[in-house]
């Protein structure tokens, strides 16, 4: 019985786990197709390395909001498309994705993020470059 009862306890944490990465992962594909920038920094970690066409700094959650409504003022959304996505041991969750502007500009976007609890995953190093 002992068995069976961690069999269960395994699927279920790794069920939410797969959950919290499964919506961290479409927030983002939602965030960056619409150009959401107060969305898309509800996904960021408090204190976040960003590295924007080279610019590169620590940011704060308000901070990269404003950094990020104005790049996609600069760079108006078409699409965004997940090419890979994986999650590392130690909780770290990795995303590549291919952004395309309404200009037709292709960006690649790599972000890092942490599991911080069973439902929770926050953003904590993003690059985005041509």
């Amino acid at each position: 019985m002992g068995k069976i009862s961690n069999i269960i306890l395994v699927f279920f944490f790794a069920g939410t786990v797969c959950f919290a990465q499964a919506d961290l992962f479409s927030q983002i594909r939602d965030n960056f197709t619409t150009g959401n920038a107060a969305m898309l920094s509800a996904s960021f970690s408090n204190n976040v390395n960003c590295n924007i066409l080279g610019k590169n700094n620590f940011y704060s959650r308000s901070q990269l909001t404003v950094i990020f409504k104005d790049f996609f003022s600069n760079y108006k959304p078409k699409e965004f498309e997940i090419r890979n996505q994986k999650i590392e041991t130690g909780g770290i969750i990795y995303l590549i994705g291919m952004y395309k502007t309404q200009a037709d500009e292709v960006f690649r976007v790599i972000i890092y993020a942490r599991q911080e609890s069973e439902t929770e995953a926050y953003i904590i190093q993003i690059k985005i470059e041509k």
